[in-house]
């Protein structure tokens, strides 16, 4: 028998056997009706195996012998005294959800889920995804025989599509917002918001709180993303203090939102072409916004607040959080870093308080994040005393720095010019840019899409300038210093 569920929106409540149900009154979203929580003490919850079924009397009931599983949860909550040292907060916590078994917190979802639809005979699940959703959907059906047929978007990032791929999905391009799937019975549609995913995911509270020794901390900070983890997470705390498990009042909520177009970045073109702008660092899952009201409310009972953050404090974030706590998280994940200071100045978070931030995913996942926080090229320290020597300055790097002195562009632009003068392949090209990167010559100003595909624009840095116009006044080719005086077309 499953549980009763109740519309987010309506309020109306409703008896359903379905695993994908919504509102029969207005077609919202759902979640599982409140309902009263099996007696469990903490000593019982103590002395389960950690992970998520630890808290099974929380959970949709289920047989051990139905439970599909991949060791998820148990993640650590981390003490982050060197980050917390830069911002302030010596009483900072980090809930690292990277260490899941796919490198997300959605995993906490997927196990419940498929376990359901396991034992229900689900024969397939199908999703629409851009990353994290797929990914973790793919691994638990592959461990339940259950075949994955997933619908991604174009701006799916790599990393997580080969996460699919290597999971044995049946993949799909698509930009529409449909999953696909009909109304077999023995096929199931998977969405963000999905009930049973998110009873999976209020477990990252319930452990919080058992890690804290049954303590909520002072502020929990979190993505808003879809708002279903953050509703989870207040679920969560309300029904501990409901079964008697926390000690205290629960904590406040800060709901943290990346800004819309935080990451555009408005270039100058000298010519027509397409517009430059940065892409969006949150990925589909989390701008369809099915919990918004909900994710409001939730933040409201707790006394806390949202707060907006930008695309270039979450990268700087990111930095940050990788070089103090060795946590290499993804951009919606850093987010949470990203606020803090903010957060401080506008009384959100008092010194001396516990915080925990929530790391939701793993920053491996997301290639694109990772080109973007590779800025530039760093000195490099080789074992055994060998010297790295500068790449010399020929005529082609001579003829980028030209191109770039009379306006920003992306590499396939340069390369095309290029082209008119000398045979030079798009490889050549990139391999100069990276080392014009290197010497601090060239430097990112954006991102562009063009031809269907997210491009960097390089531009002229001012040292760049600098160098041409110390090449004008010589009128002689350039040689850095401490390199050879002979050229060869492979450093050219």
């Amino acid at each position: 028998m499953m549980p009763a569920v109740r519309c987010v929106r309506c309020s109306h409540s409703m008896e359903t056997q379905a695993l994908a149900p919504s509102c029969r009154k207005c077609g919202s979203a759902v979640v599982i009706a409140d309902s009263d929580v099996v007696p469990v003490s903490r000593a019982e919850l103590d002395d389960l195996p950690p992970g998520v079924w630890r808290y099974r009397a929380f959970l949709p009931g289920l047989a051990n012998e139905s439970i599909v599983t991949l060791g998820e949860g148990a993640t650590p909550l981390l003490h982050a005294e060197r980050l917390g040292e830069a911002l302030g907060l010596h009483r900072l916590q980090l809930k690292d959800e990277s260490r899941n078994p796919t490198g997300s917190f959605l995993d906490r979802g997927s196990t419940v889920l498929v376990s359901l639809a396991s034992r229900s005979g689900v024969r397939e699940c199908t999703c629409v995804t851009t990353g994290n959703l797929g990914a973790s959907l793919a691994a638990y059906c592959a461990k339940a025989n259950v075949k994955a047929r997933i619908s991604v978007n174009p701006n799916t990032d790599q990393g997580k599509l080969f996460q699919m791929l290597a999971y044995g999905a049946e993949i799909e391009a698509s930009s529409a917002g449909s999953p696909m799937g009909g109304s077999d019975p023995h096929s199931l549609t998977v969405s963000a918001a999905n009930p049973y995913l998110l009873e999976g995911e209020k477990t990252t509270g319930l452990e919080m709180v058992q890690e804290l020794g049954w303590k909520a901390p002072d502020v929990v900070v979190v993505p808003i993303g879809t708002g279903g983890h953050l509703s989870m997470i207040w679920r969560s705390f309300v029904q501990m203090r409901e079964a008697g498990l926390l000690d205290g009042s629960p904590c406040r909520l800060l709901g943290v939102r990346l800004e819309d177009g935080s990451s555009r970045a408005s270039v100058p073109r000298r010519r027509r072409g397409p517009t430059v702008r940065g892409s969006p660092l949150v990925e589909l899952e989390e701008s369809e916004h099915f919990f918004l009201s909900k994710a409001k409310r939730s933040v409201a009972e707790s006394g806390g607040a949202e707060i907006t953050t930008t695309g270039s404090q979450t990268l700087a974030a990111m930095g940050l959080l990788a070089r103090t706590e060795g946590i290499f998280a993804e951009p919606s994940s850093a987010s949470v870093v990203a606020c803090l200071s903010e957060a401080m100045h506008e009384g959100y978070i008092r010194k001396g308080e516990t915080v925990v931030c929530v790391i939701t995913g793993a920053g491996l996942k997301d290639t694109k994040a990772v080109s973007r926080l590779a800025r530039q090229t760093r000195k490099v320290a080789l074992r055994e005393g060998i010297a790295m020597r500068s790449p010399a300055i020929g005529e082609t790097k001579l003829a980028i720095l030209g191109l770039l002195q009379a306006g920003p562009g992306y590499g396939y632009e340069i390369w095309h010019l290029l082209g008119s003068r000398r045979r030079i392949s798009t490889a050549s090209v990139y391999q100069h840019l990276s080392e014009l990167e290197g010497l601090l010559l060239v430097g990112r100003r954006g991102f562009i899409i063009a031809q269907g595909r997210e491009r960097v624009v390089y531009e002229l840095t001012k040292k760049g300038s600098d160098f041409l116009k110390m090449m004008d006044r010589l009128a002689l080719p350039s040689r850095m210093p401490g390199n050879s005086t002979r050229s060869t077309p492979s450093s050219d």
